[in-house]
């Protein structure tokens, strides 16, 4: 009788036979990453595994995002591309490469990656921040600048929502009777009821229940860093949402619930929503926004509809997005200036000399008070909150400095390496505010190396209110105290996606 093929197979394996397969397959494997990765930035390819891609190629000792690559930068230059399990992504650490990616061919990596948690996440990629580029994202972010723009056109209404809390904030520190305290808390509430004024209505703030709630959980989100970090690494591997882990449940489960009860609030807002009613929050000014593009649709969008998750999303993007990085930066600005107390001598002698101590700071005196604006822009550049820019992804077969990028690649922009590039700044890693001011004192701006809020078709819509407030906050803390260290200085840097100073302890010495 004939033996069957299997049979065949099996009788000529032997472990000679099976090691040559194994051989065979590995070429193969390498013929193909060499193909893939053609004419791209260089990097790790004899290192590339199966399925695995350059996992071990990564610093797992690195503590910040951004140092997870600094050996790779050192190795293969400020342009170097990888495999991530089912990705390929690139990194952009030269002025020219972010230049080029942000500014320049913008269009090209206007996209986001829409992978397991952040599709989950935001309800099937529905929001404004990590949202994909196309007609439906467009929309979105039209209306909601169209809403925000409302409130920073009228600025007493913005400045007095936030001199509100600037008060409650000061009136907190006087109680603290120059005793030792960590501001982490304070800044945090006091910037989050600045956004809850501003996002559900005059009066809001977190002493409502549902509001308090919100906060607590984007602060569990934030703080959850061993958990943000892995899961973080997971996202590359689109079979890990399969494996019996808990981590995706634990990142994941916070967002639901803020889902909920912003969905709640949205509604009972939706229906008693007048349009003859004048707007005074971002959710009636969403709800205006919606009423006027489904009753007076433009050329451009009329056929595109958005559902109550985009808003339920965009409510989140505006509340979550709003306070954590204003609140973060306000905690730099203390930490750096109880080590550096000169400049804060410095900002104190200037708000004497413009302001005096018979009214508090305003809008008005931003341009007669240069140094609290360059304390801001050096608080950013260094404390360097996102070290790594939201990914993008390239929408097309593009370029990158010469180098070929494929569509569908996974692009990082490491504004760390350009905020502390000896190259572009002496002693980069001095936290030395005067470098944005040149010899008559003016501040300088669009120096081409700075980029604490992105650039291009995906910065930051929030850019100008977080300023308005970092300006109104500091600059009255500053009037009326001098912070001095007492614990926990000098502080550390922590934080997976958004880098936060370790917890330290001050004293606010009130100033005659």
């Amino acid at each position: 009788m004939a033996s069957s093929p299997l049979t065949a197979i099996y009788n000529s394996l032997n472990i000679g036979n099976v090691l040559l397969l194994l051989l065979l397959l590995l070429m193969l494997h390498y013929l193909i990453v060499f193909y893939e990765f053609r004419k791209m930035p260089p990097g790790p390819r004899y290192t590339t595994l199966p399925v695995f891609g350059n996992l071990l190629s990564l610093d797992p000792s690195a503590e910040t995002l951004s140092d997870v690559f600094k050996g790779l930068t050192k190795t293969f230059g400020p342009i170097f591309s990888l495999k991530m399990g089912s990705y390929k992504f690139v990194m952009a650490s030269s002025r020219e490469a972010v230049h080029e990616m942000l500014i320049k061919n913008s269009a090209h990596y206007a996209g986001r990656p829409q992978t397991y948690a952040f599709y989950t996440q935001t309800l099937g990629g529905k929001d404004i921040i990590m949202g994909n580029f196309g007609p439906q994202w467009k929309k979105q972010r039209k209306l909601f600048t169209a809403a925000l723009r409302q409130y920073l056109l009228d600025v007493p209404l913005i400045e007095r929502r936030v001199a509100t809390q600037a008060k409650k904030l000061i009136q907190f520190m006087e109680e603290q009777n120059e005793k030792p305290f960590n501001p982490s808390d304070c800044l945090m509430r006091s910037v989050a009821n600045v956004i809850c004024g501003i996002t559900f209505g005059e009066g809001e703030d977190t002493t409502n229940p549902e509001l308090d709630q919100l906060l607590k959980l984007n602060a569990d989100v934030i703080a959850n860093d061993d958990d943000l970090r892995l899961a973080t690494v997971l996202e590359f591997f689109s079979w890990a949402r399969y494996l019996p882990l808990k981590v995706y449940d634990r990142v994941l489960q916070p967002f639901f619930e803020i889902h909920d009860i912003l969905r709640k609030i949205f509604r009972l807002r939706a229906k008693k929503y007048d349009p003859a009613e004048p707007v005074e929050n971002l959710i009636s000014g969403l709800l205006r926004a919606k009423y006027e593009a489904e009753n007076k649709p433009d050329d451009e969008m009329g056929d595109v509809q958005l559902s109550e998750d985009h808003f339920v999303i965009t409510i989140e993007d505006m509340f979550v997005g709003g306070y954590e990085t204003t609140s973060t930066t306000l905690k730099w600005v203390i930490a750096f200036l109880v080590r550096y107390p000169q400049h804060q001598k410095d900002i104190q002698r200037q708000l004497d000399e413009v302001i005096g101590a018979e009214r508090n700071p305003s809008l008005n005196d931003r341009s007669s008070l240069p140094l609290v604006l360059a304390t801001i822009m050096e608080t950013l550049r260094v404390g360097n909150l996102l070290p790594i820019a939201l990914p993008h992804v390239a929408l097309t077969d593009t370029t990158l400095c010469g180098y070929r990028v494929p569509r569908d690649t996974i692009v990082f922009a490491n504004t760390e390496a350009i905020h502390l590039d000896p190259k572009f700044w002496e002693d980069p890693t001095l936290f030395n505010p005067y470098r944005h001011l040149d010899k008559d004192g003016n501040l300088i701006t669009n120096q081409g190396n700075f980029y604490p809020f992105g650039a291009g078709r995906r910065a930051c819509p929030g850019e100008a209110l977080a300023k308005v407030e970092l300006f109104i906050f500091i600059s009255w803390m500053l009037q009326k105290f001098t912070f001095v260290a007492d614990e926990g200085h000098p502080v550390n840097t922590k934080g997976a996606f958004v880098q936060f100073p370790s917890p330290y302890k001050i004293r606010a010495v009130k100033r005659q």
